[in-house]
């Protein structure tokens, strides 16, 4: 405990009081300039450090904040230290003193004690005092030479018991050590494992009422490190059972650049389907019949939607093609050769039935073997075209100039629904197709020589807003004080939790985004193009394609029979009339941001129809004598 707090403990013979006198404090800050604001505090008035001991809090609950310590030195310094020597000898006899701070630690009742995050302009610090047990309680001086240090580390809790939610004791909790990226159970909570991550412990001094100096040892918490810390391997819940193993990371680049593709293209086909459906009142009673002027309208719009979808799954099928090639060159290469060979009766018994899979999936009488291999002599093709494949364009034309010659598509739709290739056309083939090719890469190398780095993201907890504690204790390391002389390791502090970043309990920080005051169009041509968008050639012709199209027609693409209008499939023909020219087009920043609050308010008013949430979203008030020209 932080020295300025010892005359709170209470008797110091009583069990808990010396428990309690033994462990960390975690000071809350709510400003900015919080160090300053703490040593301001030491240097003038230590015995206020009560009142920013971290309580529970939310932002429609805040605790009362103290007033932040005044700044002084030299004479004011002095007579300031003597008055509040002279007000705690009066409060010790129980006197009344005018002009002193009534402060005190208010309860809190049952509450969650969360620590909020920097974004939230909360900052907390653990504190503590190194000192010897002896007479007076000196402080005990770190001896670097000796190679000694203190620091803290952030444990883990892992309640016995899930009655308590609220604040369970430490003491009664499983402690895990955070140890390379991966949380580990402690056996003995007041020990320090090996490779335990640490955090710096600082001094910082200050005056006592007898003119001691005293110093204390005080550490950021690294709340902001919320994600990380949930992030690293966790400890299995008692009861659950082991662990799964960890996917390969050679399986989960197969399913990402082919095994996902070719589901996602399934769903194109299943949605170009429902698409081309006219409603069927006798299977749902709310969908009314079309007209035959609307049934009509339907029939011509049906050949442009199945042909959008074909052209489109054709397109990434080359793709997911080439992908497949250069994932067998690299994890599975004699497959890889005989695919270029065209023969496979060389191959083993790992990589034979891989081959056999591949000889039997055909479109139009091509293997998907000559496929790939087809893919891969028009690689430098695929890899250079800048325009959309389409077989017809909107004004007719032929628009496959620049694309392979074959056709592979792994899916095609029609009038009487999508037809996929036989072996890769459901999810069971899919899934025998993946354990083929996962287990011949096994089968040569167990664990992959070079593994790509896991993908953070999908480290996540299943629900990253869960309940985790935590608690912090303090170590004093000094590895030349005696023979195997282990670390000092301090009782641990209360629990807490750490706060998302979207907590709803979170206090917000301040934030406010100026919009241009005059939007006159005299006030707004005074705002300067400081913002400039380099696009290239291909993302220049996008651009300008998409330009020639309104919000009506983003929201009637995907509307039913019969308000569906198709929109022009196909990326618009790079800038530069043949030439490689891009474009850079400046841009005023104050305008934006109108644009973007039109926008967003437009966007909220139309997906509250499912979430329902214009209620809790904006609140205006007005501001008087606020006006764009002045008067």
């Amino acid at each position: 405990m932080a020295a300025p707090l010892w005359r709170q403990t209470g008797n110091p013979t009583v069990a808990e009081n010396r428990t309690k006198f033994r462990t960390p404090t975690i000071l809350r800050f709510a400003s900015d300039s919080f160090m300053d604001e703490f040593h301001n505090l030491l240097s003038t008035e230590p015995q206020r450090l009560s009142e920013y001991v971290a309580a529970p809090e939310t932002w429609n609950a805040p605790p009362n904040e103290p007033i932040p310590a005044p700044q002084k030195s030299g004479l004011q310094l002095t007579l300031t230290r003597a008055r509040n020597l002279a007000v705690q000898r009066l409060q010790a006899r129980g006197s009344r003193v005018i002009g002193a701070s009534s402060a005190s630690t208010s309860s809190d009742g049952r509450r969650i004690l969360k620590l909020y995050q920097p974004v939230h302009q909360r900052y907390y610090m653990v504190t503590t005092c190194l000192v010897c047990r002896m007479l007076g309680l000196p402080d005990r001086k770190i001896d670097a030479g000796a190679q000694e240090k203190a620091s803290f580390v952030l444990r883990m809790l892992q309640p016995h018991s899930t009655a308590d939610k609220i604040a369970p004791d430490p003491r009664d909790c499983d402690e895990f050590a955070l140890v390379n990226k991966q949380w580990q159970r402690v056996n003995d909570p007041e020990t320090l494992p090996d490779g335990e991550e640490r955090h710096t412990l600082s001094p910082a001094a200050y005056v006592e009422d007898d003119l001691r100096r005293r110093r204390l040892l005080v550490g950021l918490i690294p709340v902001g490190d919320r994600e990380r810390l949930l992030q690293a391997v966790q400890p299995n819940p008692a009861g659950a059972g082991p662990l799964p193993p960890p996917v390969d990371s050679r399986q989960m680049l197969l399913k990402t650049q082919v095994i996902g593709p070719l589901k996602n293209l399934e769903d194109v086909a299943d949605r170009a389907f429902a698409a081309i459906q006219a409603p069927d009142p006798t299977k749902d009673p709310t969908l009314v019949k079309l007209t035959d002027d609307q049934e009509t309208a339907r029939e011509k719009s049906v050949p442009n939607i199945l042909r959008s979808a074909n052209d489109q799954i054709q397109q990434v099928s080359w793709y997911v093609l080439l992908d497949l090639n250069n994932y067998f060159k690299t994890y599975l290469n004699d497959l890889w050769q005989a695919i270029q060979n065209g023969d496979g009766s060389s191959l083993n018994s790992t990589l034979a039935p891989i081959w056999h899979t591949l000889s039997g999936i055909t479109y139009s009488g091509m293997t998907m073997v000559t496929a790939l291999k087809k893919a891969l002599a028009a690689s430098d093709l695929l890899e250079s075209v800048k325009t959309a494949f389409q077989t017809v364009t909107a004004d007719g034309s032929d628009g496959t100039a620049g694309w392979p010659a074959f056709r592979f598509p792994f899916y095609t739709v029609d009038s009487a629904g999508k037809h996929g290739l036989t072996g890769l056309s459901t999810p069971d083939d899919r899934a025998a197709f993946e354990k083929q090719i996962t287990d011949a890469v096994k089968a040569i190398a167990s664990i992959a020589a070079n593994p790509f780095p896991p993908r953070v993201v999908a480290q996540a907890n299943a629900n990253p807003q869960g309940p985790v504690w935590f608690a912090v204790r303090c170590v004093l390391e000094r590895p030349n004080c005696a023979a195997l002389t282990p670390p000092l390791v301090s009782e641990p502090t209360v629990a807490f939790q750490l706060a998302a970043y979207f907590d709803s309990d979170a206090p917000a920080r301040p934030i406010r985004i100026g919009l241009p005051i005059d939007t006159t169009p005299g006030g707004l041509r005074k705002f300067d193009k400081n913002t400039a968008f380099v696009m290239s050639d291909t993302l220049c012709g996008q651009v300008s394609k998409m330009g020639g199209m309104s919000f009506g027609d983003l929201i009637m693409s995907v509307l039913p029979f019969p308000f569906h209008k198709d929109l022009d499939s196909g990326g618009g023909q790079p800038c530069g009339n043949g030439i490689s020219a891009g474009m850079i087009c400046s841009f005023s920043i104050p305008i934006i941001t109108i644009v973007a609050l039109i926008l967003l308010i437009i966007f909220v008013k139309l997906l509250d129809i499912i979430f329902f949430w214009m209620p809790f979203f904006q609140i205006c008030l007005p501001l008087p004598k606020f006006s764009a020209k002045e008067s």
